[in-house]
């Protein structure tokens, strides 16, 4: 009871209640809270065996809790004032006590949903995969590729934004750049540009490209589900499952959307998948050829889709070959094929189009975030001498745009060739204030990245701005437009002012419940959840599988702003989750 006292005491540090802390504090709500909070932990404590078994894995889950209550309390602190201020002992010991109150919850739900496991002889076991497994894969990629034929309708010809314009002027006027993809602005601009010559029409050339990028979604999430038919995982979840992929808003806005992280996304969905078979059985997954060039074709999507990827599976594919050294003779040869068909040809179609290097200013949105806040909160802590170093390398009116949760307004400014000159003088100067103020830095990082991780907060990063043709409201949740040369449409005007809703207002999220699928925040520590669950359960090679999506993660979160679309992965990846809670041990061979 007195646990359960302190955590309901303790909650209102960890959600944003504004400075009305009173209307929680004084509210029933906080005294329900209480009584449930220690009606659970009498039940968990009371269960003989039950409790003992808790026991063992109590430390873990204290942990996992002590950082969700610790995210939250520094998310609402952000929300709340725009920083976390450590030195608040109030915020240390409310994350504490909540911790303490709900790891046993939390590990009680983990021996729950293990000891509710149950297995069934899946397809694979019995032989019937060819032929049911195919089939199965085959109606549902039509089913799929029709339902997003709808959202295609509502956006005729399809979401072209998110530097969709950029890139098409680039073929068109022949000056490229690696800032982009190189395979995705060929492919992009190069579609565009052979079916207007022939067609005269640049919203047919717009459609022909969302169209090919529909079926390349539609197959990779098919390919998903039907390995999950081919297992055994219960109907239910598949049924939901595939309607998720249909009908969520954000799911299938982004199908049709031209931007590079929808095909990138897709890989990722495929290339899970794959890990998840290997997982399951190594040595059959490697002796069959169609496997091995899935795999690689997976792999080639993610290096070709998105310039991080590349960093993101050379870290992964060290700890790869750690994990499944035996076979290395059988796949050794398909991520080497892999790199080699994305190095060969990005390289040819960089010398033959003359692509220009990419900007250094996009890797270094971190460290110009911390310097342009460090001179917003505590311009007197420069030198004058630093100041100096400073402005050649973001000149001051910039300084003054400083936006926590935007990089873009000093990184267009970046006077790069200055730092390219003498990057050490910059370097110093970056290390020299980070350890004057190292909680300034730590909050910078943390204002441009809580959207990702605080699951209360709406992704408003470009409120107010204008981009292209687009005026964002409260919400940056979509890029709700049609970029030029495109001209959008209105086929099923209904449909496209829900879409327009979801994208640029505050309407999704005044939705209790519903609010949460929407928001990347919560999908996150679903996946941590998942994680942790996995491993304690003792399914290694299956969190594993995760790992390339983790890597990916960390990469994203040093970049200019949280947006979904950058970790578009957490939701097309969500039919996994409930399979491999609700039915972990379909993904262990019999």
């Amino acid at each position: 009871m007195a646990l359960g006292l302190l955590a309901a005491m303790g909650i209102k540090y960890c959600v944003n209640t504004g400075e009305a802390w009173i209307v929680y504090a004084n509210s029933v709500m906080s005294f329900f809270y209480f009584v449930m909070i220690a009606f659970a932990l009498k039940r968990i404590f009371a269960g003989g065996g039950n409790a003992s078994r808790i026991g063992d894995i109590l430390n873990p889950c204290f942990a996992f809790s002590f950082c969700f209550w610790g995210s939250m309390a520094a998310g609402a602190s952000l929300e709340r004032c725009g920083q976390v201020d450590f030195a608040d002992w109030k915020l240390w010991l409310s994350s504490l006590v909540v911790a303490l109150a709900t790891a046993p919850m939390l590990a009680w739900t983990i021996k729950s949903l293990e000891s509710c496991q149950s297995r069934k002889k899946c397809l694979a076991d019995s032989g019937k995969e060819c032929v049911k497994g195919k089939k199965y894969f085959f109606c549902l990629w039509g089913i799929l590729f029709l339902a997003y034929m709808i959202p295609f309708l509502a956006s005729f010809p399809g979401f072209f934004t998110y530097d969709a314009e950029t890139e098409v002027y680039m073929v068109f006027t022949g000056k490229y750049s690696a800032h982009h993809p190189v395979l995705h602005v060929i492919l992009l601009g190069w579609i565009i540009r052979a079916v207007h010559y022939i067609t005269k029409s640049y919203n047919v050339g717009i459609a022909c490209y969302i169209l090919f990028q529909m079926a390349v979604m539609s197959a990779c999430f098919s390919y998903m589900m039907s390995f999950l038919y081919k297992i055994g995982v219960r109907r239910l979840i598949r049924i939901i499952s595939i309607c998720f992929l249909a009908l969520f808003p954000t799911v299938s806005m982004f199908v049709c959307c031209s931007t590079k992280d929808s095909m990138f996304s897709g890989g990722v969905v495929l290339f899970t998948t794959l890990l998840l078979e290997m997982g399951r059985d190594s040595e059959a997954f490697w002796q069959k050829k169609s496997k091995r060039i899935c795999f690689a074709a997976a792999v080639f999507l993610i290096l070709a889709f998105r310039n991080n990827g590349l960093y993101a599976l050379a870290v992964f594919f060290i700890l790869f070959a750690m994990l499944y050294r035996k076979y290395w003779k059988k796949w050794i040869l398909t991520i080497m094929a892999a790199f080699f068909i994305f190095g060969v040809s990005t390289g040819l179609l960089g010398k033959v189009f003359h692509f220009m290097p990419g900007e250094l200013a996009e890797m270094l949105c971190v460290p110009m975030q911390q310097l342009a806040r460090t001179y917003a909160q505590a311009p007197d802590s420069f030198t004058e001498q630093e100041k100096e170093t400073l402005f050649t390398l973001l000149p001051e009116p910039i300084l003054k745009k400083y936006n926590p949760k935007l990089a873009d307004n000093v990184k267009v400014n970046f006077l790069e060739d200055n730092f390219k000159n003498d990057p050490g003088k910059y370097i110093s100067l970056w290390a020299s204030m980070g350890i004057k103020h190292p909680d300034i830095y730590v909050n910078s990082f943390l204002a441009n990245t809580y959207g990702y991780w605080y699951p209360d907060t709406v992704p408003d990063g470009y409120s107010g701005k204008t981009i292209s043709s687009l005026v964002y409201g409260d919400s940056s949740y979509f890029a709700f437009e049609t970029e030029r040369p495109g001209e959008r449409i209105h086929l099923l005007p209904r449909l496209e002012n829900f879409y327009r809703k979801c994208s640029l207002e505050i309407y999704q999220q005044k939705l209790p419940v519903v609010s949460m699928l929407f928001s990347m925040g919560f999908w996150h520590w679903c996946y941590a959840f998942l994680a942790i669950y996995l491993i304690l359960t003792g399914n290694g090679r299956q969190a594993f599988a995760f790992a390339p999506t983790g890597l990916i993660y960390l990469t994203v979160l040093l970049g200019p702003i949280a947006l979904v679309r950058y970790v578009l992965y957490f939701f097309f990846l969500v039919p996994l989750l409930p399979a491999l809670i609700f039915d972990t041990g379909k993904f262990k061979i019999s």
